[in-house]
């Protein structure tokens, strides 16, 4: 028995998230339906995460274990050939059998795009078309106090989560490319609908409707319909997840 550690990326357009969902299209459904024509038998891959319908990946994580024999380098190509072309295997590795995608993941970072030009159908299944101006600095101002380690209840698209919803965010960069504003998140973990959550309600901010100090009372109520609405799915992308030197 072996554990391959993979990498993959894939347009989340026509998916309905990551994980399998009974009779509809999930990344990790056709990947497992590739394992399963390599291995002849049923493997069940775990990611580092979930991402939701229509939620891209550039370097998402899982690993699987299996008893086929094969070089590390061939499951890349292997898995690849039965794939279809919104998804590809960007690396395959051996690793320990401690390694876990999920509970080994140190670090993950999330890039929300949205535009502020006039609606583009070219975009529109990979950037937010806001198109509407918004106010950098006062966006800014309110991400600082997300920074550190909180309860992040108030951002939680699951009410009836039983687990800790502390997470920590290591940093959230504002940034506005031409027409284009990036929001990015690096944190230890994030919630259900966590960074949508939080950049629809950054973005109310950059409308004036909210002021950066009523971020405050948002993390201290821990009510999610207190917070801002769920920014679209289209916007967001996993970029990667981080591991330790040892994973």
């Amino acid at each position: 028995m072996v554990r391959v550690k993979c990498s993959v990326s894939y347009d989340g357009s026509k998916f309905h998230g990551f994980q399998v969902q009974n009779k509809l299209r999930t990344v990790q459904g056709e990947i497992q339906k590739a394992l399963k024509n390599i291995c002849k038998e049923e493997i069940i891959i775990h990611g580092s995460g979930r991402t939701d319908a229509k939620v891209h990946g550039t370097k998402q994580v899982f690993h699987f274990d299996t008893t086929r024999e094969m070089p590390e380098a061939q499951w890349k190509r292997a898995i690849n050939h039965f794939l279809p072309n919104d998804i590809y295997i960007l690396d395959s590795y051996f690793v320990d059998e401690n390694f876990h995608s999920r509970y080994s993941a140190i670090k993950k970072e999330y890039h929300y795009l949205l535009s502020t030009n006039e609606y583009s159908p070219f975009e529109t299944n990979y950037i937010f078309q806001y198109g509407r101006p918004l106010d950098l600095e006062l966006m800014r101002e309110a991400a600082k106090i997300f920074i550190g380690e909180h309860d992040f209840a108030s951002f939680c698209g699951n009410p009836k989560m039983k687990k800790s919803t502390v997470r920590e965010i290591y940093s959230i960069d504002v940034s506005l490319k031409g027409s284009f504003l990036n929001l990015t998140y690096h944190g230890s973990g994030f919630l259900q609908y966590m960074v949508r959550i939080l950049s629809g309600t950054l973005l109310e901010v950059g409308q004036g409707k909210r002021t950066p100090e009523s971020m405050y009372e948002l993390l201290e109520e821990r009510n999610r319909s207190l917070a801002g609405a769920t920014a679209p799915a289209k916007g967001l992308c996993l970029l990667k997840v981080d591991y330790s030197k040892e994973a």
